[in-house]
This record gives C-alpha cells, sequence and structure tokens, in this order.
C-alpha cells in the first residue's frame, strides 16, 4: 500500500488550499483529496476514516516521489504530530501561518460556508468560544461534535512547538501567509527545494479558494445538511439523482458568491491584537522570524 510521506498541516485560512494547487501540479508530487482529517483523533470529528479507507486515497499515485495530504486541523490537533510521525517516521511537515487576527476573521467566514457556523456577526461567534467548545451552540450541520475555538486555533506557538518536538526540524518548514502573498512563485520554489525535487516546473498560479459570502444561512445549511425529511420529499417530487443534484448546486451557486469581507472593526482587532501578543511574541522566538506586523 502506498503511504504518505508529506503533510501541509495547517494552520486553516492561510494558504493551504493555493499550496495544494501549485505543488499538485508537479509530476513529482502526488496530492491526495484535501482536509481527510485521519489524524487528529482528538480533534471530536462526527465522521472517522479507518486507515484503509485513508490509505484508498493514495492508491492512484503512481511513481510520484512526493506523496501527500493537507489537513488543516492536523496542526491544532494535541495528538496529530506524534500520530503522523508514528506512521511516517520520515515526514516532511508543511506549516502555514498568518497573522492571527486576520486568520480567525477568514476562519469564521469559511465555517459559515462549510456549515461549522451560523452566527453571522463574527464577534458574536467568536465570543461563543467557550460555549463551542463544550459541545454547546453548535449548528446542526457542523463537522465537529465540539468546536475548535476561535482564538485556540490562532493561538500558533504551542502548535508549532509540538512539531518542532516531534519531528528533525529539518524536515519541517514554516511559512508565512505575508510571504506567500507577497512572492507566492518564489515561496512555492522554496517548497519544492525543500521537498527535494526540481524547482524549474511551470506552474498555473491561479487564484485558489477566495472568499465565499452566504447571502442566506438558513438556505445554505439546507443545502449542506438537508434532513432526512427533507430529502425524502425531494426525492419523491424530482425521482432523477442528477437533476436534484444540478438543482442543488444552481442554488448553492445563487447562494453563494466571492468577495472581500467588510474590515473588521478597528476596536475589536485591538482587542485581539491584545489577546494574541503574547503567543505571537514566544512564536517569534520559537520560529526566529520577525512578526512585529502582526503586533
Amino acid at each position: 500500500m502506498i503511504k504518505p510521506n508529506f503533510f501541509i498541516v495547517g494552520a486553516p485560512k492561510c494558504g493551504t488550499t493555493a499550496m495544494n494547487d501549485y505543488l499538485s501540479q508537479h509530476p513529482d508530487i502526488f496530492m491526495a483529496r484535501k482536509e481527510i482529517h485521519y489524524f487528529g483523533k482528538d480533534l471530536k470529528l462526527k465522521q472517522t476514516t479507518t486507515e484503509s479507507e485513508y490509505l484508498e486515497n493514495f492508491q492512484q499515485a503512481k511513481n510520484e516521489k512526493v506523496i501527500g495530504e493537507a489537513s488543516v486541523w492536523y496542526l491544532y490537533s494535541q495528538t496529530a504530530a506524534e500520530e503522523i510521525r508514528s506512521f511516517s517516521p520520515d515526514a516532511k511537515i508543511l506549516i502555514m501561518l498568518r497573522n492571527p487576527v486576520d486568520m480567525v476573521y477568514s476562519l469564521h467566514s469559511q465555517n459559515l460556508y462549510d456549515g461549522n457556523e451560523d452566527v453571522f456577526d463574527f464577534e458574536t461567534a467568536i465570543n461563543l468560544d467557550t460555549e463551542r467548545q463544550r459541545g454547546n451552540r453548535l449548528p446542526h450541520s457542523a463537522d465537529f461534535e465540539q468546536l475548535p475555538a476561535y482564538r485556540d486555533s490562532a493561538s500558533y506557538y504551542e502548535q508549532v512547538k509540538r512539531y518542532l518536538e516531534t519531528f528533525d526540524q529539518k524536515n519541517v518548514k514554516i511559512i508565512l501567509y505575508d510571504d506567500f502573498v507577497e512572492d507566492t512563485e518564489e515561496v512555492v520554489k522554496e517548497t519544492l527545494s525543500f521537498l527535494g525535487l526540481n524547482t524549474l516546473i511551470n506552474i498555473e498560479y491561479r487564484v485558489v479558494n477566495p472568499n465565499k459570502h452566504v447571502k442566506l444561512l438558513f438556505i445554505h445549511r439546507i443545502i449542506k445538511s438537508p434532513s432526512q425529511q427533507l430529502k425524502r420529499i425531494a426525492q419523491a417530487i424530482i425521482p432523477f439523482k442528477s437533476i436534484r443534484h444540478f438543482l442543488m448546486r444552481q442554488l448553492l451557486n445563487w447562494n453563494v458568491n466571492n468577495r472581500k469581507r467588510k474590515k473588521i472593526s478597528n476596536e475589536l482587532r485591538i482587542s485581539l491584537q491584545k489577546y494574541f501578543s503574547n503567543d505571537i511574541l514566544l512564536l517569534e522566538k520559537l520560529i526566529d522570524r520577525d512578526l512585529s506586523k502582526w503586533l
């Protein structure tokens, strides 16, 4: 059985989808579908994957040197690093980090789209962190039994430290989102070099995973997680599965558009910057990078 030897472990909304897309264009890299989340037994996902089901994602690989997958909650998980090391001791790990205030704001938008959030107002949602961690106030369509807290998701220091302590540091590469956006091609080439691959490859640097705006949340939640009763009614009215799926896709496309969000309020930004400041200073020393822009 073919096993992965490369993992993009997160964090969410830090460019992992784009990086996954760019790397998958390289002839010596096979990237499985994104967000399998086999590792991280502490994540309390509603749906779990067996090892055989997990490995099935890599069986289409041929002679590629790098076999990888990207699951953004591996970084947040307290157990995923050790689980990955036990599974693939010599694996290479890619970590992508973003200003934590921007990250959690973008994550809120993604959670709305994914069905992991049902509160449109970001400040209200982030203040529900404690309740969500207890498994309360979760939308029916959430992927988690206990939703990862927004603030904890972007507190990177302990998360990164865990991987640096678990793996040989030469097998861990850390990318800052600011660098990735400023010179995408150069950062991708550095990543290919980290993977020991030819960097002189033509890659299409297309826009990937733009911010999604949901117009009507209740319709979006129905599309993402319809009840059994609604499914039966739809099957009775429209017996052809292909037509049902086509209509649902059309409704989804109408209800979601890609656009930039309004800027976070200055008051909330300052409050969150203060919350994250100590973690940022610790991370700065850990990875030996100037993160003063984040402060």
